[in-house]
């Protein structure tokens, strides 16, 4: 039985949590997903709460399952040019990095439609235009911008940031 992705190609250049989450239920629904990590150390979830030494971390493997990974130093003309071909043989790039990262990586909106004019781009932030659109933002700051921590906590005292 086919799925609704069957035959697009993701290229995702996300960490963490919330970028990961994006690209697994592409994945989910037959993309083929390549993700793309820092050569040497991998995306930073692949240590956080590891519970078996040398394995990866039930948390990187939750939020990573159904996906390609390679490792990719952009920064030398080799990596670079493995990301321009993946760029050209990718239907979307999602990323999830600070305002601005992609474009100081020399990976601009330019740059990839040069290569690639019917990629679409998509980036997950925390904020959109506005006051904040410029911050990083992780599980506690969406917690608290959104309201979730008013909900929880103790009777008396301020509300608490709960655990993803």
């Amino acid at each position: 039985m086919s799925k609704a992705l069957d035959g697009v190609r993701i290229l995702d250049f996300t960490h963490v949590q919330s970028g990961p989450t994006c690209t697994q239920l592409l994945a989910w629904f037959g993309a083929d997903v390549i993700k793309v990590e820092r050569a040497g150390e991998g995306d930073a979830t692949r240590g956080q709460l590891r519970d078996i030494p040398g394995v990866d971390s039930l948390y990187f493997t939750m939020l990573n399952h159904n996906k390609r990974s390679i490792t990719l130093d952009t920064k030398k003309p080799a990596g670079k040019e493995v990301l321009d071909t993946l760029i050209k043989q990718c239907d979307v790039l999602v990323e999830n990095f600070a305002p601005g990262a992609l474009d100081r990586m020399g990976i601009t909106w330019e740059h990839i439609q040069k290569l690639n004019p019917r990629m679409i781009v998509a980036s997950v932030k925390g904020f959109g235009p506005g006051p904040y659109e410029d911050c990083k933002v992780y599980e506690n700051v969406a917690q608290g911008e959104g309201g979730a921590a008013s909900t929880t906590g103790l009777d008396d005292g301020p509300p608490l940031v709960t655990g993803a």
